[in-house]
């Protein structure tokens, strides 16, 4: 019997699975009545599933050979939680996941490898250096700012969880003082330019996008994490009725405050 829900009705419900994936992958998985369930068969449906959701993802992104990638990325993605290798599991499924949702979009690695096996040539990505990142870490990677901009954002979210409210991402700066403010801008395309600017002159010593999909019942939140001179940290924690499972850290090149941001 299959535990999961198959009948998507949206690309949004899709992506909600997507993010379940992220966070139970490759042997975390659970039914909804607590029975025990098997692992390997739970990942290989799961899998299952994403494929078969993914005329979502297709009529969203609509170019045939970026197309071809993702689906490539996600057997790639799952040949390596299958091989035990669930940083790469993770890494790849994420950067397939920004390929359709664009604010998870990550720096081009993996699509790489996955246009090459799809077309026997790198075309798209010709002259991609592949960076060493993105990579998993924990708490221990987060700078002074980034871990300061973590508890302030997570506290947030907790609250808004204890009350059982949804909420729409925010961002906050730790400023020259110390102080942990709330930056409110039109869009978060204004408010990078913001952040930059504030960086550049010393205002700021980092930042936190926070958001939670879908709306925090259940599904995925994340917080962004950048700091002048560091990894961007992206923190994920699995939401069930309001409560948060353990986190993950992923750790990648800068978005915002990188040389090529």
């Amino acid at each position: 019997m299959s535990i999961f829900f198959r009948d998507f009705e949206s690309l949004g419900q899709y992506h909600d699975f997507w993010a379940t994936i992220l966070l139970s992958a490759p042997d975390e998985f659970r039914s909804y009545d607590d029975r025990e369930i098997d692992q390997k068969a739970a990942l290989d449906e799961a899998f299952e599933v994403l494929r078969s959701g993914f005329h979502f993802a297709e009529r969203k992104v609509k170019e045939p050979r970026a197309v071809c990638i993702m689906r490539e990325l996600i057997e790639m993605a799952h040949e390596a939680y299958m091989s035990g290798d669930a940083k790469t599991g993770a890494h790849t499924l994420q950067e397939c996941e920004g390929m359709i949702w664009p604010s998870h979009r990550q720096r081009v690695k993996y699509a790489v490898e996955a246009e090459r096996r799809a077309f026997g040539e790198v075309v798209t990505y010709a002259g991609i250096t592949v960076s060493p990142y993105p990579y998993e870490g924990t708490e221990q990677d987060l700078t002074d700012p980034q871990l300061q901009l973590y508890t302030a954002a997570r506290a947030r979210c907790l609250g808004h969880f204890a009350r059982q409210e949804d909420f729409k991402p925010f961002v906050l700066v730790l400023d020259a003082k110390g102080t942990i403010q709330e930056l409110k801008s039109r869009s978060w395309k204004k408010a990078k330019d913001e952040i930059r600017d504030l960086v550049a002159r010393e205002d700021i010593f980092g930042f936190v996008r926070a958001e939670a999909t879908p709306s925090g019942m259940y599904g995925i939140v994340i917080y962004h994490l950048e700091a002048p001179n560091a990894a961007q940290v992206s923190v994920r924690s699995l939401v069930k009725n309001y409560q948060c499972e353990p986190p993950r850290f992923h750790l990648d090149e800068p978005a915002v405050l990188g040389e090529h941001a």
